[in-house]
């Protein structure tokens, strides 16, 4: 029943619009200790705020996308006040606390940085706040000497405060430093900070304590399903940090070999479907949401996910969530195991979801009751749908292509889910080097998303070769003109193609017509093909 109004594609080059607008984003600057840290203001509730809170939110996301739009706006202004803020954030005074951050927001009135719900430090906000986000920074900036100090530091305390056994405190309390919230476990996936340590700095002792971490975290959380969410106002009930466990055991599984962490993985991945509505049977029903007539297969809640639950959590009284970070997760996980379960429920959850888009920012709405209300007092949260709608996409292609089409990932987003950034490194396209690139190739039906992908120059007279992924989102077969444009995609270094071929899902190749300006292509249910492209200069 599903027809996409937009690609997902699409959403993603808008939101670009958005998060460069200082005014529609809520971008501020402040003077801290002689530097200017720059974040978005958050609207939502924290302790000691009045209204002054700033917050930035998927560092990988702000890193890919100044990489692949080289946009000034990202590059000279957002990132480097951005990294500033996340230097300020982390406490590098000695002390029982150095390398820790010292809260999720900083305060503008009162000059301080805070945590959401108290005085208290995690060792998971730790993972979260210092070592995935400056560990994300470092793979697009790895010859940055200060981040990497930064890294170390937080990975040596982090070190400093595992048990014996592996596994961490919940939090400690930020004036008596004693623990706090004893009767919790911390069954989350603080452990992944070390693994971050590990792959940037190359230590053997931070992979020791990872695996450590990992394996009483197993033993305590994924054998018998039990687990403590990263949400302090609904005292840590269950939510995304799951999904969050089930990427970190799969990425340890990638780094030490070890089949316990893929299989215990898959294992947190499965019961993650549990976060997931499967419920009730979308239908053709036509229903009054958000003072518009909708189907019932437009705003159906059947794949959304969570955010927490229980009689705690906030899905009682705002419904799932529309930030989908479990997506590509989900695909990956269907890729490893060919259990088709997990593409079905990430599909249903992320596709034709218009109804909840904002019109004028294209950014989605977080709760499901908002409907299409937009960010909200949520501005930063344009940064997670770009980071997890890329995931999702590239996740895609590699399904559909049977891994053929693969980039490298990034380490996963701080609390709301398991995906990550790219294009701080190559990948292959059917066995060609490629980078991601960024640009509108011009599809015709908005039920096909594209990702763009550009392979080095061979010689002085080519601009390389362009590749145009494309994937059918929708269960019908569909007919799409593509019309990419060879100057704007080459920078005007070339006025139209030389050669085009059209690669299927398989990577059979057919030679198209160059003297043609667009090309029909036609794609499965869920297919994909890929346009190659060649200009000379």
């Amino acid at each position: 029943m599903k027809r996409p109004a937009r690609p997902l594609s699409d959403r993603v080059r808008a939101m670009h619009t958005y998060v460069t607008n200082a005014k529609t984003s809520l971008w501020r600057t402040e003077e801290y200790q002689g530097e200017t840290i720059g974040a978005q203001a958050y609207l939502g509730g924290v302790v000691g705020s009045d209204r002054d809170a700033m917050k930035n939110s998927d560092y990988g996301a702000m890193w890919m996308l100044a990489r692949l739009t080289s946009d000034p706006a990202l590059v000279n202004d957002r990132l480097p006040h951005a990294r500033n803020f996340k230097l300020m954030q982390q406490q590098a005074d000695p002390g029982f606390f150095q390398g820790a951050a010292l809260g999720q927001y900083y305060l503008s009135k009162g000059k301080r940085f805070v945590e959401e719900w108290g005085a208290y430090v995690e060792p998971v906000a730790l993972t979260y706040y210092v070592l995935s986000d400056l560990g994300n920074i470092l793979l697009f900036e790895p010859g940055n000497q200060q981040v990497r100090q930064r890294l170390r530091l937080g990975a040596d305390r982090l070190l400093a405060w595992q048990h014996a056994d592996g596994h961490w405190e919940v939090g400690y309390d930020h004036a008596t430093h004693k623990p706090m919230f004893t009767d919790l476990a911390d069954r989350r996936p603080t452990f992944y900070g070390l693994l971050i340590a590990h792959r940037c700095l190359g230590d053997e002792k931070y992979l020791a304590a990872a695996r450590r971490g990992a394996d009483w975290l197993i033993e305590n959380a994924v054998e018998p399903l039990k687990f403590t969410g990263v949400c302090g106002d609904v005292r840590f009930a269950p939510d995304f940090a799951t999904g969050q466990i089930a990427q970190a055991l799969l990425d340890l599984h990638d780094a030490t070999g070890d089949l316990r962490y893929r299989e215990a993985g898959v294992a947190a991945a499965r019961f993650y479907t549990t976060s997931v509505f499967t419920h009730p049977l979308a239908t053709e029903l036509k229903k009054s949401a958000g003072g518009a007539t909708r189907a019932d297969w437009e705003i159906n809640q059947t794949g959304l996910s969570f955010e927490h639950g229980g009689t705690l959590g906030s899905v009682n009284s705002g419904g799932p969530i529309l930030l989908a970070s479990h997506a590509g997760l989900f695909i990956r996980v269907q890729q490893l195991t060919g259990d088709s379960l997990f593409g079905d429920l990430a599909r249903a959850g992320v596709l034709a979801r218009d109804a909840f888009v904002d019109p004028t920012t294209s950014v989605a709405s977080y709760y499901w009751k908002w409907m299409n209300r937009g960010p909200g007092e949520f501005p930063h949260h344009a940064w997670w749908q770009i980071g997890w709608i890329t995931d999702y996409l590239i996740s895609e292609a590699s399904l559909r292509s049977a891994g053929k089409i693969e980039f490298p990932r990034g380490f996963f987003t701080p609390k709301v889910g398991p995906h990550a950034a790219f294009g701080f490194a190559p990948g292959t396209i059917f066995d060609e080097v490629a980078t991601l690139a960024w640009g509108d190739a011009q599809v015709e039906q908005p039920e096909i998303d594209s990702l763009l992908a550009k392979s080095p120059s061979n010689s002085s007279t080519e601009n390389g070769q362009f590749f145009v992924v494309l994937m059918n989102s929708s269960a019908h077969e569909v007919a799409t003109d593509v019309a990419p444009d060879a100057a704007k995609l080459t920078g005007g270094a070339a006025k139209q193609w030389s050669r085009v071929g059209l690669l299927s899902a398989a990577g059979d190749h057919t030679e198209l017509s160059a003297d043609d300006r667009s090309w029909r292509v036609t794609l499965p249910p869920y297919g994909l093909a890929v346009l190659a492209l060649r200009a000379d200069q």
